[in-house]
């Protein structure tokens, strides 16, 4: 989870600056200090920052202007202004230029740690927010398993036991039988549910930014790494993290990933900083794993830590029980979707899709569906509507 680590404190007055820096470090945290505004631009070009505390009323270069610089530098950088000349006109000038609060001296550390922990509530949020726009995810809590057939009956009654534990889970199977929405299902139903759901789809991320997107770097690790980024670990802190197609991981990674299943912690590229985690790992995988284990795709011994609780999806032609109930759901929620009266479907196409082999198993279902839907305007979906192969 996004916290305050590393904080820059810029003062003139000596006794200031040494009394915050002190104070700070016997908080566990790690504090650096410059006497000016000009030192503290120098120092933010080369390292990276959480969070810098600042005088206003400092030669060389005042506080304003610093804001200025360091948003400028690195926008993701917290400010906290302190100053004996405070007035409510600089308090909405900082602001204004992207201070996160302002602080008039004297102040207590009591009122100074509270702005920092609420600088950590803060960067705890938009470190999510920032994942869930990239992801472009919808609330994932609602959405709905189909299980009339005993083999899927079974694996909710699996989930419903395993979810209030903490052991590690491997969804097994083909290509479009709902991994990801069982691995929602697992997580929504276990007392992690209020906490981060991470997803990485292992397959489609360039093998040279694996690394970087499973434990974030520091700024300067690489060409191209202008700030401090977060990986998918440390924003999972606390909850649940989805390896979606686990045996598309290079073997070098999987190392590391053995590592952290063994100790709950690692460095981000370019760091040297143990960051210690708690996160359910949740894997999923098309492949056939004593394939994978056998061709070196997959390391024995991470499968092992990550195969703690098995679940094993059935294709679609082994449950034919759902193929109806899960065709209703989807002519339901695809009329919704296409802002369309809900339509009927003839005893004839159930027919064709009962006797359909569905080798891209639910998810060419639903596509068959809503291709059906969107292509004819009529009240009723016939046998002639679904377009199968």
């Amino acid at each position: 989870m996004a916290k305050i680590e590393k904080i820059l404190v810029v003062d003139d007055e000596a006794i200031m600056r040494n009394f915050l820096v002190e104070a700070l470090k016997r908080k566990k945290m790690e504090v650096e200090s410059v006497e000016n505004g000009l030192k503290a631009v120098s120092l933010l070009e080369k390292e990276s920052f959480d969070l810098v505390i600042t005088d206003m009323n400092m030669p060389k270069l005042n506080g304003l202007d610093l804001i200025k610089k360091i948003k400028e530098i690195s926008p993701q950088t917290l400010i906290i202004v302190i100053t004996a000349f405070g007035t409510i006109e600089n308090a909405v000038e900082a602001m204004h230029n992207g201070a996160f609060h302002y602080l008039i001296k004297p102040f207590s550390l009591e009122s100074l740690l509270t702005n920092i922990e609420k600088a950590n509530e803060h960067l705890a949020l938009l470190a999510e927010n920032t994942y869930l726009r990239e992801q472009l995810i919808t609330n994932p809590s609602k959405r709905l398993v189909i299980a009339e057939s005993p083999a899927m009956k079974k694996v909710l009654r699996d989930i419903e036991q395993v979810a209030k534990s903490n052991a590690n889970v491997f969804i097994n199977g083909e290509t479009g039988t709902g991994k990801e929405v069982i691995a929602h299902l697992l997580h929504y139903s276990s007392n992690r549910s209020q906490q981060p759901f991470i997803k990485v789809n292992c397959a489609a991320i360039p093998e040279t930014l694996v690394e970087s997107e499973f434990f974030g770097h520091e700024k300067g690790a690489f060409t191209g790494a202008i700030n401090k980024r977060l990986g998918r670990f440390e924003l999972a802190d606390k909850g649940s993290l989805l390896l979606d197609e686990i045996t598309e991981i290079p073997l070098g990674l999987q190392a590391k990933l053995l590592r952290i299943t063994q100790e709950e912690e690692f460095e981000r590229v370019g760091g040297t900083k143990p960051i210690k985690i708690d996160v359910r790992l949740i894997s999923t995988s098309n492949r056939d794993i004593k394939e994978a284990i056998s061709s070196k795709i997959l390391r024995e011994d991470l499968y092992y830590r990550l195969n703690v609780v098995p679940i094993f999806l059935p294709p679609l032609r082994e449950r034919q029980e759902d193929i109806l109930p899960l065709a209703e759901y989807f002519i339901e929620q695809s009329c919704l979707h296409n802002h369309l009266a809900k339509k009927t479907i003839t005893s004839d196409a159930k027919k064709k899709l009962m006797n359909y082999s569905w080798p891209g198993n639910v998810r060419e279902l639903a596509n068959i569906i809503e291709r059906s839907i969107v292509m004819d305007q009529g009240k009723v979906i016939s046998s002639e509507h679904l377009y199968l192969t």
